[in-house]
C-alpha cells in the first residue's frame, strides 16, 4: 500500500501537469494579442473577448498630461440627447488669474492634441448619466437594472484651457470608444461676444 505523501505527491504533479496543459493550449488557440500597424490599434483575439477586451483598450489610453494653467477658458456648451451628443455653442471667460485645469474622473473628455501628442484632457460626465463602471463588458450596469439613458436628455458646461498649443480639439466618449473632432482653435458663438 502507498503511503499518503506518495499519493499526494502523485495527486500534486498530476494537476500541474494538467494545468500546463491547459494554459498552453488556451494560449496557442488564442493567439495572444497583436497590433493592428495599418489602424494603430489593438486588436483582440478570442481570449479577450470575455470581458478582457476592456483591459486591453485601458492598455492604449495615455494618462493624463500635467495640466494646463490658464487665465482665460473656454466653456463648451454639450447636451446629451437620447444617445446623441450635440455641440450648443463655445463661449470665452477670463478668470482674472491662471488656474490649472482641475483633474477629474469621467466617461467622457475633450483631448486637445499637437499633432500625435495629448496635451490637454478634461474629463466629465453628463448629469444623470450613468457611467459608473464603464470599463465593465456590460457598460458597469447590473442586468435588472433599469436603462434610462436613451431616453436621457442632458446638459453641462464644460471648462478647457484657452491655449495657443493644440493642432485637434476631440470629445472622446469612453462608454462606447466614439470620438467627435471639435472646432479648434474655437470662436466665440455668442451673438455679443468681443474679440478676445
Amino acid at each position: 500500500m502507498r503511503s499518503w505523501s506518495t499519493v499526494v505527491l502523485s495527486l500534486a504533479f498530476a494537476g500541474a501537469l494538467w494545468l500546463l496543459a491547459v494554459f498552453s493550449g488556451a494560449s496557442a488557440e488564442a493567439g495572444g494579442t497583436n497590433v493592428d500597424a495599418g489602424a494603430g490599434r489593438l486588436a483582440t483575439s478570442r481570449r479577450l473577448v470575455d470581458g478582457s477586451a476592456q483591459e486591453a483598450k485601458k492598455l492604449r489610453i495615455a494618462p493624463d498630461p500635467p495640466p494646463l494653467s490658464e487665465r482665460r477658458q473656454w466653456i463648451f456648451d454639450l447636451r446629451y440627447d437620447h444617445g446623441d451628443i450635440y455641440l450648443l455653442g463655445m463661449h470665452q471667460v477670463d478668470l482674472g488669474a491662471p488656474q490649472a485645469t482641475p483633474r477629474a474622473m469621467g466617461r467622457f473628455a475633450l483631448e486637445l492634441y499637437e499633432g500625435p501628442t495629448l496635451i490637454e484632457r478634461a474629463r466629465f460626465d453628463f448629469p444623470m448619466l450613468v457611467t459608473g463602471g464603464i470599463d465593465a463588458g456590460d457598460g458597469g450596469r447590473d442586468r435588472n437594472q433599469v436603462n434610462f439613458d436613451a431616453k436621457l436628455v442632458s446638459r453641462i458646461g464644460v471648462t478647457f484651457p484657452s491655449t495657443a498649443r493644440g493642432t485637434r480639439l476631440e470629445l472622446w466618449d469612453r462608454g462606447t470608444d466614439q470620438r467627435w473632432t471639435l472646432p479648434w482653435p474655437p470662436t466665440d458663438t455668442r451673438k455679443d461676444a468681443a474679440p478676445p
